[in-house]
């Protein structure tokens, strides 16, 4: 039988926002977003020992490589922001993203401008140290921002959820400042689930092609 044309036109109800709106975006580029992501999970942990080692040695040569380690980890982790705040516009039309990536990265920057300005005045009590502390706990509010931000975006992977709150709750723990060196951990944490979030969007992509 003939479809009746006076009928109402069957539409989806729910828009298809699959990776055919991922113009630009390739599963080898994907993948290696989620490589990098996992250098910067493991950069960090690494870094977060030689800092320990540096302080409990005093040796130079480890403070340097801590402090440039450091630099080129944060400028790793800018540029990671700013794709998945991209990717996250295109997969799943994230908006109010912009403001926390760019205020996350602003103020990542100036800290690590701190750290080679300061150096070990950063550590030692007084006003300098003070101003320190008080930009990281900034740094942490902006983090916590970032997540709940990520948390309104709509119709997200599983593994993207689990980063949003992994960055609410590391953010807040930054913040505080006291517990500052337990917050690496669930941002740590928040890298290792954007490597599952970059690889599935590859798997994903690969498999419409």
């Amino acid at each position: 039988m003939d479809e009746n044309p006076y009928a109402a036109p069957r539409v989806d109800l729910v828009e298809d926002r699959g990776p055919r709106q991922l113009r630009g975006w390739t599963p080898g580029n994907l993948r290696l977003l989620a490589w990098l992501s996992l250098v910067s999970a493991v950069g960090t942990l690494i870094l977060t020992g030689l800092a320990v080692a540096a302080g409990a040695t005093e040796d130079l040569l480890m403070t340097r490589l801590t402090d440039w380690l450091g630099v080129a980890l944060t400028l790793l982790g800018c540029y990671l922001l700013i794709r998945l705040k991209l990717f996250a516009e295109a997969r799943f039309s994230g908006e109010g993203l912009a403001a926390p990536v760019w205020a996350v990265i602003m103020v990542s920057l100036a800290i690590e401008g701190l750290d080679l300005l300061l150096g070990d005045a950063s550590t030692q009590p007084g006003w300098p140290m003070l101003f320190y502390f008080g930009v990281v706990a900034v740094l942490g509010a902006l983090t916590a921002w970032l997540g709940v931000r990520l948390l309104k975006v709509q119709n997200v992977y599983p593994a993207f959820r689990v980063m949003a709150w992994l960055d609410v709750v590391g953010g807040i723990m930054m913040a505080t400042i006291v517990l500052m060196m337990l917050g690496l951990l669930p941002l740590i944490a928040a890298n290792v689930a954007m490597v599952l979030v970059f690889f599935r969007a590859a798997r994903e992509l690969q498999a419409a092609s």
